[in-house]
């Protein structure tokens, strides 16, 4: 098992012992999900987030509870495919490039941004494609209204992993369905 695949799965569990109602996980995608994925946003997938989806492919969440983390859910494959098409159909054209040296390569929206968790058009994505102080495969939280603040984490396994960390150290206040984490948002 992965790193990933080893932080995603304490997350996990620390999640379903806190907040035994929340949305199931879904059995992991399969090579054919990952391909469509990959086709569907034109992107090379990075291996983290290949492992976390191969470990649960998002939460069954039709009710569209509250998601475990911040309220945020875990997208599933078509979730991500359409949350990307949407954002970069909608905003994409609004990016502009930001002034070096950054963390981003591009304000509001770039296609090199991968959502894995959302609520209400906020996201936590991957970054791709990332500026000169940035990381490939850094984890930025994204408000709706698009103010960017630095990286959450240097990538998906450090985020996962700092996420576990701040509940299992009582950094993380329970509210309504969910597991408040200031230090992610």
């Amino acid at each position: 098992m992965n790193h990933t695949a080893r932080e995603f799965a304490r997350l996990r569990a620390v999640l379903e012992r806190r907040l035994p109602g929340t949305a199931p996980f879904l059995p992991g995608a399969t090579d054919h999900e990952l391909d469509r994925l990959a086709t569907a946003t034109g992107l090379v997938l990075p291996a983290d987030l290949c492992a976390l989806l191969r470990a649960s492919a998002g939460q069954d969440d039709p009710d569209h509870l509250h998601g475990p983390l911040n309220f945020h859910h875990f997208l599933t494959v078509d979730e991500i495919i359409e949350m990307h098409r949407m954002l970069t159909e909608v905003v994409g054209d609004m990016a502009e490039p930001v002034a070096q040296p950054a963390y981003y390569r591009w304000t509001v929206w770039s296609e090199s941004w991968l959502p894995f968790l959302a609520f209400e058009g906020d996201c936590y994505f991957l970054d791709l494609d990332p500026g000169e102080r940035g990381t490939v495969g850094q984890v930025v939280f994204r408000p709706n209204a698009p103010d960017l603040g630095e990286p959450k984490a240097p990538s998906l396994a450090a985020f996962l992993g700092r996420a576990a960390d701040l509940i299992e150290t009582g950094h993380a206040e329970a509210e309504e369905s969910t597991l408040v984490l200031l230090d992610l948002c």
